[in-house]
């Protein structure tokens, strides 16, 4: 196999691979991915960024300091943010951004908690993350690295000899009839 056909297949696995990690990690771990949408936490997290949240221990709430993603109704993604626990209470705890000036106004119970960042996609990583996860890109992407994946790549030789190739033995009873 020449080198460029080598290199075309292995770019086709790797995107093929890139394409199917989250899913396999988000079944692997149960953890979820959320993208940043507020400056709150900067310098910590930008807008854009992508935390994968793994799933709540229960305990999130009781050290000073650390990240969490919560919600404002509890499981409810759609109203998720994170800050960081600023004064943890025997009920819940008292977050703040780290871009924020003033504390959250009201205190968060554990049930609001929806987990913790294990890992941060940023900046090049990120745009390509949500770039890939949009269907419109995807579909096609994995189309295409499938087609290269399996598609022979050959590069057809053009016959010199303008003589008709004796290609099997019915093809030579043939041509001797004739």
């Amino acid at each position: 196999m020449n080198t460029f056909i080598f290199a075309v297949r292995m770019l086709a696995a790797l995107t093929l691979a890139a394409l199917a990690a989250p899913f396999v990690w988000q079944f692997a771990t149960g953890d979820y991915y959320m993208t940043v949408t507020g400056e709150s936490m900067r310098p910590t997290y930008e807008v854009g960024d992508v935390l994968v949240v793994q799933e709540p221990t229960g305990n999130e709430l009781t050290t000073p300091g650390a990240i969490v993603v919560v919600a404002f109704t509890p499981g409810d993604k759609s109203t998720q943010y994170v800050h960081r626990v600023l004064e943890p209470s025997a009920d819940g705890a008292i977050l703040k951004g780290d871009n924020n000036d003033t504390p959250d106004p009201n205190p968060i119970t554990e049930d609001q908690v929806m987990g913790t960042p294990r890992l941060v996609l940023a900046g090049d990583a990120a745009v390509v993350y949500r770039a890939t996860q949009h269907p419109l890109i995807r579909f096609p992407l994995a189309a295409v690295a499938l087609i290269l994946l399996v598609v022979p790549l050959r590069r057809r030789r053009k016959e010199t000899d303008t003589t008709a190739a004796v290609t099997s033995p019915a093809d030579l009873t043939d041509s001797v009839k004739a």
